[in-house]
């Protein structure tokens, strides 16, 4: 083995140069044959990398846009029930039908003010007329349409009063009333037994559109500046495994957690088949772009010489160069960012560099005790 060493950068005459004529170049490291098989080495091409990526856990999530927590707007007993959990549903569908004696006393003046209006309106018809033919005074007039008007007023409130209620008028003055779907989707959730009094406060139906879902993870601050909203995501489940879904950044928080030092990121992502379920556990890969090429090796061929890092770039017949090389950091799957000293194609040894090192340092200290 010939192993030559010069990242010092040392200085020599014409005669040492005449000398070593024949010999290999500074910083090479040669191996014969059989030192070659022994060696057992493996090689690795400098490529351009994949795009980074950061893994983070969270939770699978509604999309709050896409689901609904229905209940009554007024105090009422449940008479039927339309649905069960998982069950589909499309907007305006009936979930359940409630009776209620607060709609009825609604329903009921707001019938009584229409017949009291109609009335007034009658009265006011008459007077007015008999008050262009100067038969009634101004004054019995003015009365007429104020008791008019009154009537409108009071027929105006009933007609509020029900629609607070999220009731239609009914001549019939019903005191019972459906609970429809607001949107199309699935029941999530149900709580609602016949019988049972539910009041404005009370929750009887979660109905939710699966098609679409999100997932908050926890991203810690240091890495807050590297995550954009748009950068696409790499999601896997426990439920799952080597399946991927792929979403992208919606939403990053705008408060960091003063005890994780965290913020959170929403990831958006459709779910056609409805595999994804609210509540999973879930790893999500955050894909960062590059702004520029970025390139690199596998870790285990970069080594360090005296406080240099170096690769040792493969050149053919058992002939390797050393080359220091200036890194930037890791990605996953085991490579290392080269920023300084290789290009893309480059064949360096990966698997066995450590061997080119320890043969490399221990002639280094026998040549030193000479």
């Amino acid at each position: 083995m010939v192993l030559l060493l010069g990242l010092g950068g040392c200085g020599s005459d014409g005669r040492e140069e005449d000398a070593h004529a024949d010999e290999p170049s500074r910083d090479e490291v040669v191996l014969d044959s059989l030192e070659l098989v022994s060696a057992n080495l493996e090689y690795t091409m400098v490529q351009v990398l994949q795009p980074d990526s950061l893994r983070l856990t969270g939770l699978v999530t509604f999309d709050a846009a896409r689901v609904s927590h229905v209940g009554p707007r007024m105090q009422g007993r449940v008479v039927q029930v339309a649905v069960e959990i998982g069950s589909s549903v499309r907007v305006g569908d009936t979930l359940a039908v409630m009776d209620s004696p607060e709609l009825g006393a609604a329903q009921a003046a707001w019938f009584t003010a229409t017949v009291d209006r109609e009335v007034d309106r009658r009265n006011f018809e008459r007077a007015d007329r008999l008050f262009r033919q100067g038969i009634i005074s101004g004054r019995r007039h003015l009365e007429a349409e104020g008791r008019l008007r009154q009537a409108e007023g009071l027929l105006a409130a009933a007609e509020h009063a029900l629609a607070a209620l999220g009731a239609e008028p009914d001549s019939t003055a019903s005191s019972q009333f459906v609970l429809r779907a607001p949107l199309s989707g699935v029941v999530a959730d149900k709580h609602a037994t016949v019988g049972e009094v539910v009041g404005p406060d009370g929750q009887m139906f979660t109905v939710a559109d699966l098609s679409r879902l999100w997932i908050i993870l926890d991203l810690y601050e240091s890495d807050l500046a590297r995550v954009r909203i748009g950068n696409p995501a790499i999601i896997e489940t426990q439920a799952y495994p080597g399946r991927m879904f792929e979403g992208r950044i919606g939403y990053l928080g705008v408060v960091v957690d003063t005890a994780s030092r965290t913020v959170k990121v929403r990831v958006e992502l459709p779910n056609p088949d409805r595999a994804l379920k609210p509540g999973m556990f879930a790893h999500a890969d955050l894909v960062l772009p590059d702004s520029t090429e970025v390139i690199g090796v596998r870790q285990e061929a970069v080594q360090t010489l005296d406080g240099v890092t170096v690769v040792f770039v493969a050149e053919g017949s058992g002939r390797f160069r050393v080359v220091p090389v200036s890194i930037e950091g890791t990605r996953v799957g085991g490579w290392i960012e080269i920023t300084d000293g290789l290009s893309v194609g480059d064949r360096v040894v990966g698997t066995g560099s450590f061997t080119l090192k320890a043969d490399l340092l221990k002639e280094s200290f026998g040549e030193g005790g000479h």
